[in-house]
């Protein structure tokens, strides 16, 4: 007995009309369901972009023009973030990069710092780090020197 499409029985089946009824069918079946995961995927990621995203602070008018510049600040980013990363955080390090830094200075570091991954994949913008990695004393000396931030 032969199988597959070379059997008489599916060859038979596959064009009568009912057969080509029921490809069509399961054809349409097919591209519904691509649409629908196509839809779900776009809505997903628009969701994941518009409300979990980083959102960076603007700098306020208010204050002195920040004391760093953009690349000062992503310096700085990186040796927080580096210093955080992994087990036990270098809490002499994050105090030296913040030491010193005005109020919209803070901000400009905050935002190049963005949001990063942590050793449980978990993303974390510089504040919830700080909050993740420290005891509540270390994190009152910070507040000491970073006002109204956490």
């Amino acid at each position: 007995m032969e199988k597959g499409l070379k059997n008489p029985a599916i060859t038979a089946f596959a064009s009568s009309p009912q057969g080509q009824e029921a490809i069509a069918k399961t054809a349409n079946m097919g591209i519904t369901f691509l649409k629908i995961a196509f839809v779900l995927g776009a809505l997903t990621v628009a969701y994941y972009k518009i409300f979990k995203g980083f959102k960076p602070i603007q700098e306020d008018k208010r204050y002195k023009p920040s004391n760093i510049n953009a690349t000062q600040a992503k310096a700085r980013s990186e040796a927080i973030y580096t210093a955080l990363l992994g087990a036990g955080a270098n809490y002499k390090t994050v105090e030296n990069n913040l030491t010193g830094l005005n109020h919209n200075g803070f901000v400009r570091l905050f935002n190049e710092f963005g949001e990063r991954r942590s050793a449980t994949l978990t993303k974390m913008n510089l504040v919830e780090w700080l909050q993740d990695q420290f005891n509540e004393a270390d994190i009152a000396k910070l507040r000491f020197l970073i006002k109204g931030f956490f």
